[in-house]
């Protein structure tokens, strides 16, 4: 055990003694790390980045929404599923409302009249004029009536008919208002005339809450394309799958580009830490095969180069790592041209764990010759 320790405690200070009379040894390896890992992180994170901002933009322009139109009658009325249904099924939310008519707002232009089933009651709800009456729904940014009680001209099959009706403004983003055109007038179904009981159509909006891939909205359409033909109603689905799946080829390209620019790094970390590690083990293989000749095991001393290694490029990395967060928004925005916030540790942790992994590769790979060299038979190197 005392020997054991002893010549822990001598390579220890081996290494030591060779950091500091040829300093440029592990200088290179630290800068050259430094350097290469910082590069990398800039240039995956770029990549990160650029998803990052295109699926942001896709959601709010609505690519994770998908719309379905069902055009029915009275002799052959239809429904799309259910909130709870579409819950269940796929695991997303929905809004479903049904065409009943138009109103004239005091500006004399003209919008829709909707209703919806007693089974989304809970949903409308809240939308509703406070005493449960019809309301106006609009937009925020460009509201069709100013918020608060309002006088509207409803032409609901027969005889224009004078309601009182409440303005509420809706966040601009809103699905409602995808479906609503910008606007349009709510009304509860138990209210409605009875000749108005089957409007001509209902749409339904589908929100995808997590939205990942193209898949995802294809789930969706598949779903109800088949709950339509089994309805026996005509309609059609509106989406942005075309787009979306042109995005994931564009993403797929980038991680083989990603995969690319770290097997480059791979090579020349793996290529410089091996032809170091090597010149200074036969600079000291005399000394080393001594040591063998008095019993050291050969993997005490693979070891030693193994740790020595994995301190410095860890050291590298993590100050390579440690600079990138500091100064991340400053070469993006100046560099790249894009307006980001930068990404935390939990954002780039993929592309961390892909460098790291290349990193370990070197390591591992760079200790084949010392192992090599060290169970050479001990008279070959003492002849």
């Amino acid at each position: 055990m005392i020997s054991w320790i002893l010549t822990v405690l001598y390579l220890a200070k081996d290494t030591l003694h060779r950091w500091l009379t040829r300093i440029s040894s592990p200088l290179s390896r630290v800068l050259v790390v430094f350097f290469l890992t910082l590069c990398a992180l800039f240039f995956l994170g770029n990549y990160v980045i650029i998803t990052k901002t295109v699926h942001e933009q896709l959601v709010k322009q609505g690519g994770n929404l998908v719309i379905a139109n069902l055009v029915h009658n009275r002799e052959h009325p239809c429904s799309l599923p259910s909130r709870r249904e579409m819950r269940e099924k796929l695991g997303v939310d929905s809004w479903c409302i049904n065409s009943q008519g138009s109103a004239t707002l005091p500006n004399r232009r003209n919008c829709g009249i909707y209703s919806y089933d007693f089974s989304r009651s809970s949903q409308f709800a809240p939308l509703l004029s406070p005493n449960g009456g019809p309301v106006l729904l609009t937009g925020t940014q460009e509201p069709k009536v100013p918020p608060g009680p309002c006088t509207l001209t409803f032409n609901i099959g027969g005889e224009p008919v004078q309601r009182d009706i409440m303005v509420r403004c809706l966040p601009d983003e809103h699905p409602l208002l995808r479906l609503l055109a910008g606007g349009g007038v709510i009304v509860p179904p138990d209210s409605m005339p009875d000749a108005a009981s089957y409007g001509g159509m209902s749409s339904m909006i589908v929100i995808i809450p997590d939205l990942q891939s193209a898949a995802d909205i294809a789930r969706v359409e598949h779903f109800l394309d088949r709950y339509m033909k089994l309805e026996g109603g005509n309609g059609n689905i509106i989406s942005a799958a075309s787009i979306i799946e042109r995005l994931d080829r564009i993403m797929s390209n980038q991680t083989q580009c990603r995969l690319g620019f770290c097997a480059g790094i791979t090579v020349i970390v793996g290529i410089l830490l091996t032809a170091l590690a090597g010149m200074e083990y036969r600079q000291n293989e005399y000394v080393y095969t001594l040591m063998k000749s008095f019993g050291i095991h050969p993997l005490m001393l693979v070891g030693a180069y193994l740790i020595e290694n994995t301190l410095l490029v860890l050291s590298a990395f993590a100050a390579a790592l440690l600079v990138f967060l500091r100064v991340q928004h400053i070469i993006i925005s100046q560099f790249f041209k894009i307006e980001s916030d930068g990404l935390s540790l939990a954002e780039i942790r993929p592309e961390i764990e892909l460098i790291s992994c290349s990193l370990l590769a070197c390591i591992i790979v760079s200790s084949i010759p010392i192992f090599i060299a060290a169970n050479r038979q001990i008279g070959r190197v003492l002849k």
